[in-house]
């Protein structure tokens, strides 16, 4: 029975309308009877009552409420910390759920063969918007081999072949922390530690990724995507994190793998749904140029962190040709990319009301 296997942990802020959906969705699923915990970083909307409705709904609901905020990155770890099960899925708080193929997923956990369970690619997923696309499933059909070996399907692979054949993606799509349901244990002490060290990063769950790549675990990609990824309008114009300070935070975690050529692949890999690059500096010029235009603070220092961290990834020569090219973008007038900018945004915003 799953529910002897897994348990999901929920944390949440200030979005009291998404975590009712999301709630009720794992409330018609086959997930219901799992031990589900809310982790609500002190929200100041009506969270507590959303929580106080559905733990008389849920049979094993238990609602864990901070005395302060902690921050979204503590929260994660705190998930892991409070987990007793095998498996643990770690939920956002508005995302939406498709259950109607699961029971690959179940079984993957029941059987206790698997480091962790991949259910859902967002670069690559299989609710694809354009029908020629490839999805991660149909890519491993084609990719990876399972002839002589003690595979059973295209979907059974090892996290080296998986960055094989994503390469970069495989690391963004991991950074999606709800993307996957994993063994508990991997996060073992030292892991813990490292993984609160790189909270000031962004990306706790590093440590995690870090430790696939360095012990190759082996993988389940679940047959359909089971999350579709959450695009709340409500706040996601208003981060309090600049772009820049964003890819500073996920260059210094790619220091965290100890291989150079995946830590290679992992940072000149930068997703950005707004470009049709994904090269690393480009991405972070784009970044740094955007933050100007639309007046986000601490722009300065965090150009001064990228700058430092770009130098430890490339090496000296390199890292100085690129700092030098930051330094160019940085000192144009902010007013001249708020020109430029200004109708880019107004798209995403209409984007955004049709949402």
């Amino acid at each position: 029975m799953i529910e002897e296997k897994m348990e999901i942990i929920l944390i949440t802020y200030n979005r009291s309308k998404y975590l009712d959906n999301t709630l009720n969705q794992f409330l018609n699923s086959p997930f219901k009877n799992c031990k589900f915990t809310v982790l609500d970083n002190c929200s100041p909307d009506n969270t507590p009552e959303i929580c106080a409705k559905y733990e008389k709904l849920f049979p094993n609901m238990h609602i864990v409420r901070h005395s302060t905020n902690i921050g979204g990155n503590a929260n994660i770890l705190r998930a892991v910390e409070t987990s007793e099960s095998k498996y643990t899925w770690i939920l956002g708080d508005d995302d939406n759920y498709d259950f109607s193929t699961v029971d690959d997923v179940i079984d993957a956990v029941v059987s206790d063969k698997y480091d962790f369970i991949y259910v859902t690619s967002c670069l690559l997923p299989t609710n694809k918007k354009n029908p020629s696309d490839k999805s991660l499933n149909d890519i491993l059909e084609e990719e990876n081999n399972i002839t002589g070996t003690n595979k059973t399907s295209s979907r059974e692979i090892y996290v080296r072949e998986l960055i094989d054949i994503m390469k970069g993606k495989y690391f963004m799509d991991m950074a999606f922390i709800s993307a996957y349901i994993f063994r508990t244990d991997s996060y073992d002490s030292n892991t813990l530690i490292q993984a609160y060290d790189n909270v000031p990063n962004f990306f706790p769950q590093f440590a995690f990724i870090s430790k696939s790549v360095d012990e190759n675990y082996y993988v389940y990609k679940s047959k359909n995507d089971i999350i579709i990824q959450g695009d709340n309008p409500d706040t996601d114009s208003e981060h309090t994190y600049t772009f820049t300070k964003f890819y500073d935070g996920w260059l210094n975690s790619a220091l965290m793998l100890k291989d150079d050529n995946i830590r290679r692949i992992c940072y000149q890999n930068l997703d950005n749904h707004s470009l049709t690059t994904n090269y690393y500096i480009i991405v972070v010029l784009v970044a740094i140029m955007v933050d100007k235009a639309t007046g986000r603070p601490n722009i300065k220092n965090n150009v001064l962190s990228l700058i430092s961290v770009l130098y430890k990834l490339t090496g000296w020569i390199k890292g100085f040709l690129i700092s030098i090219l930051i330094l160019l973008v940085y000192v144009v007038p902010s007013g001249i990319y708020a020109r430029l900018y200004k109708p880019v945004y107004e798209k995403q915003q209409e984007r955004l009301g049709k949402n």
